[in-house]
């Protein structure tokens, strides 16, 4: 058979229409770097730049100031030796915007001397700032259990600030100043800055000073590029970069909380985004030591104004503390939840569905999960859960935190753009976790497959902007008929998965053949009736979830041989079969 079409046309075609960001350059890695000499449209709109913007440049055009500068020498060395480099770093767009980059570059052709390298790139911005809040809100939660340990003294209290301070943010020198009368004075120190309690610098010509006056963070870069540093008094202590934050409690700034390395460039904006938003409960703790002596508010301003749900809940399920997110979610005051069961408050069937996490908690076990979480109202938000136990002096589990997070935003990132559903990376998440907890605590999984039946047909007799309606109508069928716990997913093409939690092989049978008549009986515009091939499979805790998926996948295709619109159970687990990959791409 032949094709009008010639290879290279081909091959551009399909580049052009990916969504991965590609770009190719030539193989001359001396300086000034590889030329650029393709960028696909998904590269074109990742970074701003035109084709013509591109061609001829190196890749060097995207790095910046936050770029990985020892990543990139990695790469250049992987390179030269013809090995596949990935990695992850900071790029920067036509506007100077960042984002963060993974990318993948293989050399081509892959045997002898390169002529091109071949980047497949992806921007993980949205995913890595999640993962950055959600570490950020462990470690503010640690925070403000520390300062609440370490008693109302006020000296104690300092030291303890600037020994947090230094923690969190690995800095070689951390020091508090206060204001007294027109000077900055260091009232606690940490680390390299140990030893200076008591230096005092002008409020009128410091950095300190301009931070405690402007009542603004301040990020310096380079202490001898800063034309504002009291130059000897850096030097003097080894400050050479560093953040200072205003401690400014109930509109009152009594001071400055700064850290500091001996290096240039130490610190990148993610650590003046932690101490900013700890400063808060800092100073919060402070100002109470300062001012009232003994008395120490047990609601910090920070948990306060956190946006998840925070709580303390007790060895008989009861709330003995709540942040304000909690009267916000259920508009209750505090009285009408704190001393209530968790069952009372948030209902019966959604306390079921999290009971058993909770008592793996009061068992000492830290629990992280996701789950949907009610309003009064009716609605459910998906979050992220987490539980610590909390322990007495003897070792006892007395209760546990409990933090809730939303993470819709996360939930639309991992969504199909076509019908909604998961896509391949949000199933494959929600596989491996649903995988570990049925192992763990030896609850039945169940996973579905379907392959709608002569698709092709539809799209070369109608269109592909039909099949498409066709797609989009069998996602929602498919939604409509599992229950919110299922995770439907378009697996790929005209494929789809669901994947069932705390079902056995039995209820998930009959649930794929629920979904084929489902399918069968419904009259799409234009096409319409459809029909679907199903494997059905339950999980074994022996096997790992490529054979899980691997099982699944020859049920489908046994439906598939067998005559179509049929429902197939896979077969048993092989003992003696060990992580066979499918025919499927992983």
């Amino acid at each position: 058979m032949t094709f009008a079409i010639t290879d290279q046309e081909l091959l551009q075609t399909a580049l052009e229409t990916v969504r991965e960001a590609v770009l190719i350059t030539d193989s001359q890695l001396a300086r000034p770097g590889p030329t650029i000499v393709y960028a696909n449209p998904a590269f074109r709109e990742l970074t701003g730049y035109t084709a013509e913007e591109l061609r001829g440049q190196t890749p060097r055009l995207l790095q910046g100031e936050e770029t990985d500068g020892d990543l990139m020498q990695s790469l250049r060395q992987q390179l030269s030796a013809g090995e596949v480099f990935s990695g992850e770093t900071v790029n920067y767009r036509k506007d100077g915007r960042p984002f963060r980059m993974e990318w993948t570059i293989r050399p081509f052709p892959a045997e002898g001397e390169p002529r091109y390298f071949i980047a497949a790139q992806r921007d993980v911005s949205a995913v890595r700032n999640l993962e950055q809040q959600r570490q950020q809100l462990q470690t503010l939660a640690e925070i403000q259990t520390r300062v609440g340990t370490a008693g109302l003294d006020l000296q104690e209290l300092r030291d303890q600030v600037a020994d947090i301070a230094l923690a969190v943010t690995g800095a070689d020198g951390a020091a508090i100043e206060e204001a007294e009368d027109s000077e900055m004075v260091y009232t606690a120190t940490s680390g390299r800055a140990v030893g200076s309690v008591g230096m005092r610098l002008p409020i009128s010509g410091s950095l300190s000073g301009l931070c405690y006056h402007q009542r603004e963070s301040i990020h310096c870069r380079d202490t001898h590029e800063d034309t504002r540093v009291a130059r000897v008094a850096a030097d003097h202590v080894g400050f050479r970069s560093g953040f200072l934050v205003p401690l400014i409690h109930q509109d009152h700034c009594f001071g400055v909380l700064k850290v500091y390395s001996d290096r240039p460039h130490a610190f990148n904006e993610g650590d003046l985004q932690l101490l900013n938003m700890a400063s808060h409960v800092l100073a919060s703790s402070l100002s109470d030591a300062r001012l009232f002596k003994g008395e120490r508010d047990r609601r910090s301003l920070l948990v306060d104004s956190l946006p998840i749900l925070i709580s303390y809940i007790d060895n008989q399920l009861r709330y003995v503390e709540i942040n304000v997110a909690y009267n916000r979610w259920y508009n209750l005051p505090t009285e009408q939840v704190v001393g209530r069961r968790v069952a009372e408050v948030m209902g019966e069937e959604a306390f079921e569905s999290i009971r058993p996490y909770m008592l793996s908690a009061l068992a000492g076990e830290r629990v992280t999960f996701e789950n949907r979480f009610p309003h009064p109202d009716g609605t459910v938000t998906p979050v992220e859960v987490d539980y610590t136990p909390v322990r007495n002096t003897h070792g006892d589990v007395q209760g546990f935190f409990s933090m809730i997070r939303d993470i819709s935003d996360l939930k639309r990132a991992e969504q199909d753009y076509l019908t909604g559903a998961f896509n391949r990376q949000g199933f494959d998440d929600r596989l491996a976790m649903a995988c570990a907890t049925s192992r763990r605590y030896l609850r039945p999984l169940a996973l579905i497959f379907l392959d709608l039946d002569h698709f092709k047909s539809i799209n070369d007799s109608y269109g592909h902007a039909v099949g498409d309606d066709v797609l989009r109508g069998v996602a929602k069928t498919l939604l409509n008929e599992v229950r919110d716990s299922d995770i439907v997913s378009r697996w790929g093409g005209e494929e789809f998965a669901i994947l069932t939690p705390e079902t056995s092989l039995k209820d998930a049978l009959g649930l794929a053949e629920r979904l084929r008549q489902a399918l069968n009986e419904h009259h799409y515009a234009a096409v319409g009736r459809i029909t679907a091939s199903f494997g059905v499979a339950a999980f074994d805790p022996d096997e790992v979830e490529r054979d899980f998926v691997r099982r699944v996948d020859e049920a489908l295709y046994k439906a598939k041989v067998g005559g179509r619109n049929r429902v197939q159970q896979a077969s048993h687990l092989s003992r003696s079969h060990h992580s066979t990959l499918s025919s499927m791409p992983f």
